[in-house]
């Protein structure tokens, strides 16, 4: 029996209940919920961004540990700040690395940090610079011959994703079409033991569109869309289902560099961090209306920016902390904000429909059971 994991990037827990009571709506959501093990009121990791919360999926350990701490690396001898998007940045275990062990084949589909890793069925998630190609981006750190063959398969996918990204700067939902697509093929003709799938429309469209947007609503549906047929070609999976992180809608955006210039080491949505030798260019954050707190140390420490001389502040939800002053949702706030909770949910046999009996409330929940499925050796957090 192998194991699908299907990632429903920016997903909370509220936002995925209330699509699955939506059966009209969005029937298979309501159908998978009722036939899963499923939990609630999961805690994700801090720093609650994408990158490093599917590494600590993947790894089971906290950012701390596995050492993806932000989506983006530390500048550049440029003043760049690359993607941190290659696996040979991960300092844990992975479970596709702990899956080769066993001798199992795996695939990845758009999986976040997961460039240039040896993984059989391999289409990595890539962010290019300026003058780079997406994809020879892509053939470059994924597998060749199977990207290839997807590409060709369902090039008409392919070009309603490239319209839309013409026409729109995002190419969602088509995108997310088209990797379901490509991972159907898979569990029909390949059937890897683990399959690692990231489906991110509903993040892209929420960041860029505002509450009510038809592009929200499109991205629901075709999340919906896309599981459906993801469970036609998953009998003999154990599959699990999954947000990374809630979303807030945001009414403003501040640029926090615009404000206190070089006293600004990084702004990441719901968080900031700055410089701890600031000579006095900061005083008065707390008087700002998008100020709520300074983080603690606990979440320093988990997030793995406690080893670096900055400190950090959260936004107010509704606010976000960025230099392009373009989001109109986004994440990066403490993992214990109100309503900002996320879930998994598992079926597979020896998971009984219901709510999360025997099940913990922590996102490395979902490593654990890709490890028991597998019977992989991992190690993971126990706090």
């Amino acid at each position: 029996m192998g194991v699908l994991v299907i990632s429903f990037d920016a997903i909370g827990d509220k936002a995925f209940e209330a699509m699955a009571e939506d059966s009209a709506t969005y029937p298979h959501i309501a159908r998978f919920k009722k036939e899963a093990c499923y939990q609630g009121g999961v805690k994700t990791v801090f720093l609650s961004n994408t990158y490093p919360v599917h590494t600590t999926v993947a790894t089971g350990r906290l950012p701390k540990d596995h050492g993806v701490i932000s989506n983006m690396l530390s500048p550049n001898a440029k003043g760049e700040r690359p993607w941190a998007q290659m696996a040979k940045d991960i300092r844990a275990k992975t479970v596709w690395e702990a899956a080769k062990e066993k001798n199992l084949s795996t695939a990845a589909i758009l999986w976040p940090v997961s460039c240039g890793a040896a993984i059989d069925y391999h289409m990595p998630e890539v962010h290019v610079e300026k003058g780079q190609s997406r994809l020879f981006r892509g053939l470059r750190y994924g597998s060749v011959f199977f990207q290839l063959s997807a590409f060709i398969k369902h090039s008409r996918i392919l070009v309603k994703a490239f319209l839309e990204n013409r026409l729109r700067g995002i190419g969602q939902p088509a995108l997310d079409t088209f990797t379901t697509a490509v991972t159907c093929d898979l569990l029909k003709s390949k059937k890897p033991d683990l399959v690692l799938l990231h489906l991110l429309a509903y993040d892209h469209l929420f960041h860029f569109t505002g509450p009510g947007a038809q592009e929200r609503e499109a991205a629901r549906k075709a999340v919906d869309t896309n599981l459906g047929r993801l469970l036609e070609y998953s009998g003999g999976y154990t599959v699990i289902v999954f947000g990374d992180h809630s979303q807030f809608d945001i009414h403003e955006n501040i640029n926090l560099k615009a404000l206190y210039g070089d006293a600004v080491f990084e702004q990441t949505g719901g968080s900031a961090f700055f410089h701890k030798n600031t000579d006095g260019k900061i005083e008065g954050l707390e008087n700002h209306p998008w100020f709520e707190r300074p983080l603690g140390k606990e979440e320093m420490l988990e997030s793995g920016y406690a080893d670096k001389p900055v400190f950090g502040i959260a936004a107010k939800a509704g606010y976000c902390f960025s230099e392009s002053g373009k989001y109109k949702g986004n994440h990066g706030y403490p993992a214990d904000y109100a309503d900002y909770n996320v879930f998994y949910a598992v079926r597979g046999k020896g998971f009984s429909p219901g709510h999360g009996r025997g099940l913990k409330k922590r996102i490395t929940d979902i490593t654990a059971i890709i490890a028991g499925e597998l019977n992989l050796d991992m190690d993971i957090e126990k706090s």
